[in-house]
């Protein structure tokens, strides 16, 4: 149930990417419930903000387990990268994944150093020395990276993303135009399932284009089964 709660958070990083438009990352604060099979896991809190370095910024996400999914899960799953926008492109400088244990054992921590091309760091108690493919994403980076290319007129096609001591590729396919209804608000959403080469398990996000893509809807299948499910509650411009 632990692992299942970690990888909830690795799904909700693809959530945030409304806050990449035209004219540029906006900060933002969101909130989603989240369902682990038709259980209630408890809620999670996104935020964007600006680095002090100028053309950085920081995104936290932050999850808090409910009854039953507190019984194994105590405390506040947290993730943090720090990222640019970079010749056209997102580029992650840092990630950190805090499990809420009271060991590090499963804790994450990266760092990306682009002109040398290469990642370092631990993941859940691995030595992490990876040469970076181009494009490469941290778990949170990559819904961005993901999102600016369809505001940009592209598809999201396939993208690299590093969460351990190997790259992995996801592939991503439009699956349909659908108009769902959510507690912030009703919209008009294009699907789009992320998928991998090797893996049972498939994403599926629920976009809207009127939000600059901000997915308002998530849920993740293996074998077809539904495993996760996450769903919009607020969405706030941040400060």
């Amino acid at each position: 149930m632990k692992t299942h709660a970690a990888a909830i958070l690795v799904t909700l990083f693809l959530l945030t990417a409304g806050a990449v438009e035209a004219a540029g990352l906006q900060p933002f604060v969101a909130e989603f419930t989240v369902k682990y099979s038709f259980l209630s896991a408890g809620k999670t809190r996104l935020e964007l903000k600006r680095d002090p370095a100028p053309g950085r910024w920081v995104m936290e996400t932050r999850g808090d387990a409910s009854f039953p999914a507190s019984l194994v899960v105590s405390g506040t799953l947290v993730q943090t990268s720090w990222f640019e926008v970079a010749d056209g492109g997102v580029q992650p400088l840092r990630f950190r994944f805090d499990d809420a244990s009271e060991t590090e054992q499963e804790d994450i921590a990266l760092d990306f150093d682009w002109q040398g091309a290469r990642a370092t760091g631990n993941a859940k108690g691995k030595v992490v020395d990876a040469a970076l493919l181009p494009h490469t994403q941290d778990p949170v980076s990559y819904q961005f990276a993901m999102m600016f290319a369809l505001q940009n007129g592209r598809e999201p096609g396939q993208l690299p993303m590093l969460d351990g001591p190997k790259i992995k590729v996801y592939d991503h396919t439009f699956l349909r135009k659908e108009r769902i209804k959510t507690a912030a608000g009703t919209f008009d959403t294009v699907v789009y399932k992320s998928s991998r080469e090797g893996s049972d398990r498939e994403t599926h996000m629920w976009l809207a284009p009127s939000l600059g893509y901000f997915t308002v809807q998530v849920e993740q299948y293996r074998k077809g089964k539904r495993l996760f499910a996450m769903y919009l509650q607020k969405y706030r411009p941040g400060d």
